[in-house]
């Protein structure tokens, strides 16, 4: 007997191999489908909106993407946006823009900025946005190097994994756990059990 009951079909509009770990974690079963969205073209059409609420569109608009072709599924949306001074900070791309961020970071406070909705028949019916604090501890050059060579963490929020090796960076985390890896998943679990998509019984 598996530990949940589903009374509809869920689907992750992502293909991050966090969040699918994620819910794999708390037993969920689900498809994990690749948003038809284009994430740089929105970005560019934003500039006006603030950190969170960009991160807010963008994760509504993934979810929308595939509950427009699966409108009877709960489809989860989730974005991710790293911010220092108060700019957004994108993901880097190779072992050189990850080094400079990470060196950025060294000593001082920055923040992950994380929306999950969830979309049913082409409507979000469940939106939550967290803003985490992050004190990275004073790094030296050959650490970062270490580090980013060890986990390779380009395509990441921040440009580190704190689901993994990361924890060593910091000294301090103030906010939400799961939301700095991609998916404020308790919120999103209660919201679940409220609507009875899912129950343990």
């Amino acid at each position: 007997m598996s530990f949940l009951q589903q009374r509809k079909q869920i689907i992750l509009a992502s293909t991050s191999s966090i969040r699918k770990q994620l819910l794999e974690d708390v037993a969920l079963d689900f498809q994990a489908v690749a948003p038809l969205f284009d994430e740089e073209e929105a970005k560019e059409k934003m500039n006006h909106l603030s950190i969170q609420e960009t991160a807010l569109q963008l994760a509504i608009g993934k979810a929308l993407s595939v509950s427009a072709l699966h409108k009877k599924a709960i489809v989860i949306g989730s974005d991710q946006i790293c911010e220092l001074d108060g700019k957004r900070i994108n993901k880097s791309s190779n072992y050189e823009e990850a080094f400079l961020q990470l060196k950025n970071f060294s000593g001082k406070i920055h923040y992950q900025n994380n929306a999950t909705v969830v979309a049913l028949g082409d409507k979000i019916i469940f939106k939550k946005i967290s803003r985490v604090k992050l004190k990275m501890r004073k790094i030296s050059d050959d650490e970062i190097s270490h580090y980013v060579n060890e986990q390779k963490p380009w395509g990441c929020a921040g440009s580190y994994k704190y689901e993994s090796l990361a924890k060593h960076l910091f000294e301090k985390i103030d906010g939400d756990y799961f939301s700095i890896l991609g998916l404020n998943l308790q919120p999103l679990l209660a919201f679940l059990h409220k609507r009875k998509f899912i129950n343990l019984l």
